[in-house]
């Protein structure tokens, strides 16, 4: 460099020094100079920019005092071999910021021995550095996961369906240890007369096609038992859409369907009890009142007693009344959860051959056409063909068929679709599984009743069907047990239709729902329950069910969430769905439920619901407790609570 700078006149020199400056100055890079001695001799602004550290700072010190504890021997090692050598090195450190704080550095360095200097470009690489570190903890953190799994058994499947990952989980369950089973074909889990069907490979078709698929079968342990499994089949693709293999998550469910079975014994164990009892408790009260009716015959002769034998017969009535709603109560509680298991479950098991029957009317169409358009291309070209397949045809009617046959392929695959539309509302509304408070979509909830009530909102008897309005609001999810919701939407919006049953047309029931913000401090119990978090803004939302049909007195709506209070013909109701509606939503959501109405001018039930609780409300899984509030605020002013 010398040599040829000595060549180049000074004015020149000057120049060319100036347009290296600038390029140094320009780089997007850190650019060094560095001597043999260890210290930086000249740096860029970039240094400064990255490093937090001036140019005096930097050239203060040797570099190896900025270069990581842990990373010095290694960074030694590298400008020694530049310092015997004319090769270009490449490696990585941290090096330190102000602050304390270290990069990542990725340098280029190379050796000019005839200055005793070393050129070096430097990349910050932190940011890389720190995602590959990410990247790497949550796949360990992922692997420890599925191994750690016992509950589940989870394993991988390549696209011919042979076993090529296993966990701790499925070596539990199905009892083949690791090595036993890796390249096994799933078949082998399943029972013989499944593999002779082809069901194993069927299911993988079927999840290759839809992405996915659920289903509950008998499986097989390596020692020949057999359990009851609900298997979660995944189809694997890469981001080209390639099939790579399926993930497989299944579960013993062998206690839960033997546990359906013994609470099905159960419930009916229990109604023939309750019915026993019942009988007992009507001989009872009978001879209760039979008792009443004598001591009051013997009042005027025993009037010093009055007072005791009046307090005695309240003691008593009150007990009876307490006695019969506890056990109303325990009916209703038991009756609906047994109904929503019921319903959940019967929707799941119709779902499966729904889904098999809609999933192959696409191609029994493709080859019914197929065939009719055979049968017609024989019968342009084949114009005189055999008497007996003349008379065959005239006795099939080919004409009617061919024209009809289209006709009944589309009318099947309406029912289909219409039968998995009332199994998924089915299933919205049962929320079985539901048994923990999560946040969920209202109106998906409104929805699915609707649904199940379709048929009582059709017209009959020359009549017109009710028209339902849906205004809803735009709601976020709301944090609540979506299955006791579902009951209370039932109960109101089926009081709306009884209320419309015979009102003249147009009968109307409008369903609209908002977002709204206030303080919220709730009426739990007659009184205002007030928390620190209460008082702190809070969002609910409001779902108002109305109608237009005759309305009630200001008498019936006060007393109108009462337990066995019903406006109905006796036999028709029990007076329990609003008086339980009530608990669930003031109770169990901390919310509110109230009742608008005047004679003619219709009826207007409004919810009022946190999106996101702020207490822990009363449990509503014992309502026989001790400080039970099954309330009315026109029970609590008779002193009957």
């Amino acid at each position: 460099m010398a040599t040829h700078t000595a060549k180049i006149p000074s004015s020149s020199r000057k120049e060319l020094q100036a347009k290296q400056n600038r390029f140094f100055t320009l780089s997007l890079d850190m650019f060094f100079i560095l001597g043999f001695d260890g210290y930086l001799k000249q740096v860029n602004p970039m240094c400064e920019k990255i490093l937090a550290l001036s140019s005096a700072e930097l050239l203060a010190q040797p570099l190896l005092e900025l270069v990581h504890p842990e990373d010095r021997e290694s960074t030694l090692a590298q400008l020694e071999k530049l310092a015997t050598s004319d090769e270009t090195v490449t490696f990585e450190n941290r090096c330190r910021c102000r602050g304390g704080s270290y990069k990542w550095l990725l340098w280029n360095a190379a050796p000019c021995q005839d200055d005793k200097l070393i050129y070096a470009a430097a990349r910050d690489i932190t940011e890389r550095k720190q995602a590959e570190e990410a990247l790497k903890e949550s796949e360990e953190r992922f692997r420890l996961l599925i191994d750690r799994v016992k509950d589940y058994a989870i394993y991988m499947l390549d696209p011919d369906g042979r076993v090529v990952s296993w966990n701790q989980g499925a070596e539990r369950i199905n009892g083949y240890r690791t090595e036993e089973i890796i390249g096994k074909h799933v078949s082998c889990f399943h029972p013989p007369a499944e593999v002779e069907s082809g069901r194993p490979e069927e299911v993988l078709q079927i999840a290759a096609k839809l992405g996915g698929y659920e289903y509950e079968s008998l499986r097989l342990r390596k020692d020949g038992s057999e359990f009851w499994a609900n298997v979660d089949v995944t189809a694997l693709r890469d981001e080209n859409g390639q099939l790579r293999g399926y993930a497989t998550v299944t579960r013993d469910i062998t206690e839960r369907k033997q546990a359906s079975e013994a609470l099905q014994q159960a419930y009916r164990e229990l109604e023939l009890r309750v019915e026993e009892r019942t009988f007992e408790l009507k001989a009872a009260n009978e001879m209760l009142v039979q008792e009443i009716s004598d001591r009051k015959r013997t009042e005027v002769a025993l009037r010093q007693s009055k007072a005791r034998l009046k307090e005695q017969a309240k003691h008593l009535e009150d007990a009876l009344y307490q006695l019969h709603r506890t056990q109303a109560q325990l009916i209703q509680t038991e009756k609906m959860s047994s109904l929503g298991q019921l319903v959940a479950g019967v929707a799941h098991e119709i779902n499966n051959p729904v889904s098999f029957i809609y999933g192959n009317l696409d191609h029994a169409s493709h080859y019914i056409r197929d065939l009719l358009h055979l049968i017609s291309l024989y019968r342009r070209h084949y114009s005189n063909p055999p008497i007996e397949i003349q008379n065959s045809v005239e006795a099939i009617d080919i004409d009617f068929v061919m024209e009809d046959m289209p006709k009944l392929l589309s009318s099947m695959k309406m029912g289909a679709d219409r039968i998995r539309q009332i199994v998924l509302s089915l299933r919205n509304f049962a929320r079985h599984d539901e048994s923990e408070m999560k946040r969920v979509d209202i109106h998906e909830g409104l929805d699915s009743t609707l649904k199940l009530l379709q048929n009582r909102l059709k017209g009959s008897d020359g009549k017109a069907g009710i028209q339902v309005i849906q205004g809803y609001g735009d709601l976020p999810a709301v944090e609540c047990y979506a299955g006791l919701l579902n009951q209370v939407f039932m109960n109101l919006l089926s009081n709306a239709i009884d209320a419309l049953e015979n009102h003249p047309d147009p009968r109307i029931i409008t369903i609209r729902t908002e977002l709204a913000m206030r303080d919220f401090a709730m009426n739990y119990g007659g009184s205002m329950l007030q928390t620190e978090q209460s008082l702190i803004p809070n969002p609910y939302i409001i779902i108002r069910i109305a109608d237009n049909g005759p309305g009630m007195t200001e008498d019936v709506c006060r007393r109108l969430f009462d337990p066995f209070f019903t406006t109905k013909p006796l036999g028709k109701n029990k007076g329990l769905g609003l008086s339980i509606s009530y608990q669930i939503v003031v109770e169990k959501h901390g919310g509110q439920l109230r009742c608008v109405s005047s004679p003619g001018a219709g009826t207007e039930f409004i919810i009022e619901i946190p999106v996101q609780q702020t207490a822990q409300w009363q449990s509503f899984e014992n309502p026989l407790s001790e400080n039970s509030t099954f309330f009315s605020p026109s029970a609590s002013r008779r002193g009957i609570f």
